[in-house]
């Protein structure tokens, strides 16, 4: 590891616990070094350093290097998250809303949860979501799939698609069905074309094309027109 990022790791052996939090994230995530993660994580997490909590807690949470501990796991995400830090606020959220290590409280899973999806953790969000659907609260689960999709997921962006395509939660949208189907190529996964064409049927090339543009795929609408045109 010296040799890796010396500087970073000489401030972490003196004390500093920013430095032994960020030591144990690159030894547990760039060169798979889960025992000296383990150790910097817990000497960041005794100096009570957020991230240096939640490192420790995932890596307990999932058995990383260690036993699994569950139960001290959600301690650890909850005093980060009390800290703080967004990512254990949907971690302690996670367990809370599923009972891992902790007993299932919904309350306190919503309020953590909320916490991490209004600062753009795009997990929580989705999480949420699909809580406030389970409730028939459509229309809130809706705008927070809107978010989680703004966040980068494809499988939450195929689910906001479908709904804007069926008027869940809120009016039918052509233009933001076609917009989050076409979005999901940006990662590779094509899985939302079959609906795009089938929709894009039913629209004018001109919401066509500002749909592609929405999704930052402009080249595609031509394409798209193409497929819709001549589909039967």
């Amino acid at each position: 590891m010296s040799q890796v990022f010396p500087t970073l790791q000489k401030a972490a052996d003196a004390g500093r616990a920013d430095a032994q939090a960020l030591v144990g994230g690159l030894a547990l995530e760039y060169i798979n070094n889960a025992e000296a993660a383990l150790r910097y994580f817990k000497m960041a997490a005794e100096a009570g350093h957020p991230a240096g909590q939640r490192g420790l807690g995932h890596m307990l949470a999932n058995g990383i290097g260690v036993e699994q501990d569950t139960s001290e796991a959600a301690s650890l995400f909850k005093a980060a998250a009390e800290a703080g830090d967004l990512i254990a606020s949907f971690n302690l959220g996670k367990m809370l809303l599923m009972g891992i290590g902790v007993p299932v409280d919904e309350n306190k899973a919503v309020e953590f949860l909320e916490k991490a999806a209004l600062a753009g953790v795009a997990p929580a969000a989705a999480l949420l979501a699909d809580w406030y659907a389970d409730k028939e609260e459509y229309a809130r689960a809706r705008n927070l799939y809107s978010a989680a999709a703004n966040g980068g997921m494809p499988g939450v962006m195929f689910t906001l698609g479908k709904w804007c395509a069926e008027g869940v939660g809120g009016k039918i949208d052509k233009i933001e069905a076609v917009r989050w189907f076409l979005k999901m190529l940006d990662f590779e996964d094509g899985d939302g074309i079959h609906e795009a064409i089938q929709m894009a049927r039913t629209m004018t090339d001109a919401e066509i094309i500002e749909a592609a543009a929405l999704a930052g795929r402009d080249a595609d609408a031509t394409a798209l027109i193409g497929a819709a045109r001549n589909s039967i």
